[in-house]
């Protein structure tokens, strides 16, 4: 696919929006196709035309990624050591990217001078793909025998262009569950009707600012949505859904909740996310990933909290959101069939089980053991839906949600009509 010097600036402009998340086998079980007489060391793939033995590929594989944070440092660190192992012809030059991720790879697409192997979130997965900086990866899948069943769904999908190929693999997620003050809560709340009632209990209790801590955007807003049977498109996503009924009910129930008190943002409690709300006790019952985890931990390792499915709404179905990340080659990485081998480790059952027993991320694969503690998020992956990626412009929409929803809690005015006609008027121009 031919680039264009315009296009790759749209690209910058989007992507520098975008918001990067993690929620993210010796050879893999089930990997290794029949050996090659000759494997290339590196260029085009030539292995649908004579399979692929990953044993016989050597050189560096240039892996680059962002990292927050330092148990993020470790746990990536063991993993590499542990694929260097069990591949020792094959050396891994890791490097962080500095500043703000997707511009700085950006620059590189347009210099042509990027990573063997990189890391891609979800929310730009489909402009890189769209503008030609991705390779493909299925000849590589197809002649090592990769097995690709057992990703969860709605994180694979969001690497699947519109081609039908396949342009990452996701590298662990998170799903969006409900995390609570275990000495305030002891009952979970199962479905949103129940979860109302229970924070109309907790008002007024102890030292807490309101029941519930909860985003204005579309980044916990959209579990709700679908939560509550509303969408933000039409299900062959061709055109938008948010000022459907059920969709305007949604986001009217959403906003009820500030309404009515039983929900403030984290900075309307003079925190800096909900995670610091839950663990000062200013909240008792947040919506989160994953990574609350280690932050509780260290942070307020003295509040009590548990976690429960995101509540059932009146679609009748569990249902919640997911994030993810992937690694992918790009089209101009210059050591492709060392990448492959490094990235069908990393994205195998051994090298993801390794990558999660850190504690920071949560496997993407049905077929890696769940890391202790993590039984709900990863549970939920099998019905959760895509947070991001699923979609054109999605930093946009995402955008025009979320000022016009906190709009509506300053005013006092709380009307989903406001908040439903800026996000249609977004969708219809990313559509088009």
């Amino acid at each position: 696919m031919q680039r264009t010097i315009p296009a790759l600036l749209a690209t910058i402009v989007l992507v520098a929006a975008a918001c990067s998340s993690d929620g993210g086998a010796s050879p893999s079980a089930g990997t290794s196709a029949a050996p090659a007489s000759e494997a290339p060391s590196s260029g085009e793939p030539t292995a649908s035309v004579t399979g692929f033995d990953p044993s016989a590929i050597s050189g560096t594989a240039r892996l680059a990624g962002w990292q927050s944070s330092d148990a993020e440092a470790a746990a990536l660190t063991d993993t590499i050591t542990a694929f260097e192992a069990a591949y020792p012809n094959i050396t891994v030059d890791y490097q962080v990217v500095p500043g703000d991720y997707p511009t700085v790879m950006a620059t590189d697409f347009s210099a042509r001078d990027v990573p063997d192997l990189f890391y891609v979130d979800a929310s730009y997965a489909q402009p890189w793909t769209e503008q030609g900086f991705l390779e493909p990866l299925d000849e590589y899948i197809a002649a090592s025998g990769f097995d690709t069943s057992t990703f969860f769904p709605g994180y694979l999908s969001v690497f699947t262009g519109e081609d039908g190929k396949i342009y990452g693999l996701p590298k662990d997620g998170n799903t969006i569950g409900m995390a609570y003050n275990s000495s305030l809560v002891t009952t979970p709340p199962a479905t949103l009707d129940d979860l109302r009632t229970a924070a109309e209990g907790l008002v007024g209790s102890g030292e807490l600012s309101a029941p519930m801590c909860l985003n204005p955007g579309l980044d916990r807003g959209l579990a709700f949505l679908y939560a509550e049977g509303g969408a933000l498109l039409t299900e062959d996503n061709a055109a938008s859904a948010i000022d459907t009924p059920e969709s305007t009910a949604a986001v009217q129930w959403y906003l009820d909740l500030f309404k009515d008190g039983l929900a403030k943002t984290a900075s309307d409690m003079g925190d800096g996310w909900c995670g610091d709300s839950l663990g000062t006790g200013h909240a008792a019952i947040a919506f989160e990933g994953g990574w609350l985890d280690p932050a509780m931990t260290s942070t307020y390792p003295d509040t009590a909290y548990a976690w429960a499915p995101m509540p059932t709404g009146s679609s009748g179905q569990p249902v919640t959101i997911s994030y993810t990340a992937a690694y992918a080659i790009g089209a101009d990485s210059q050591n492709k069939d060392q990448a492959w081998v490094l990235l069908q480790y990393l994205a195998g059952v051994e090298g993801m089980t390794k990558w999660t027993e850190g504690g920071v991320a949560l496997p993407s694969r049905s077929d890696v053991p769940t890391p202790a503690g993590k039984d709900v998020l990863v549970d939920q992956a099998e019905v959760a839906e895509p947070g991001s990626g699923f979609m054109p412009d999605y930093a946009d929409v995402q955008k025009a949600f979320q000022d016009a929803f906190t709009a509506e809690i300053q005013n006092g005015t709380y009307d989903a009509t406001a908040v439903v006609s800026a996000t249609k008027t977004a969708i219809d121009a990313a559509l088009q």
